[in-house]
């Protein structure tokens, strides 16, 4: 169902009462939809759960100078014509790309649910060690001066 709002709002993403509000501003629209009834977790979402907080802990311990190259990077990679009709998204999002990626990598996979801020300092993941090894192992897409991004995770 679209959505108008009252007062000038203009958007609203989240949850209000028992709706669930997206915002689609390059669409200048809102979708709304009442909250499923049987809002039990299943196994599928236990899993994303755990894995979205063992990212978040991962990510907490890499070095300030590699979070710095993920938001450099991720403002190249959101200006490529190939993301133009996306949401614009933070280091944070492009982290998450390369994890999910290195995990679905065959070659040479990351088990996301033994990520561990120790192996760090061992050099347990040389893959996405820095941001030009990530780029260079087709985890996330080239960008012009992506081999400027080679501060290590730690």
């Amino acid at each position: 169902m679209k959505v108008k709002f009252k007062y000038g709002i203009k958007s609203y993403s989240g949850t209000l009462d028992d709706m669930v509000f997206a915002n689609f501003e390059d669409r200048n629209v809102v979708i709304g939809r009442m909250l499923p009834a049987d809002r039990e977790a299943t196994p599928q979402n236990e899993i994303i759960a755990s894995n979205s907080r063992i990212i978040s802990t991962f990510y907490k311990s890499l070095s300030a100078a590699y979070k710095q190259d993920l938001t450099e990077y991720a403002k190249k990679m959101f200006n490529l014509k190939a993301y133009s009709n996306r949401v614009a998204g933070s280091g944070y999002s492009v982290f998450n790309k390369i994890i999910w990626a290195a995990n679905d990598d065959t070659g040479n996979p990351l088990d996301i649910s033994s990520l561990s801020a120790d192996d760090i300092v061992a050099g347990t993941y040389p893959q996405i060690d820095t941001i030009k090894a990530a780029v260079e192992n087709g985890y996330i897409p080239m960008v012009g001066g992506y081999e400027e991004f080679n501060n290590p995770l730690v």
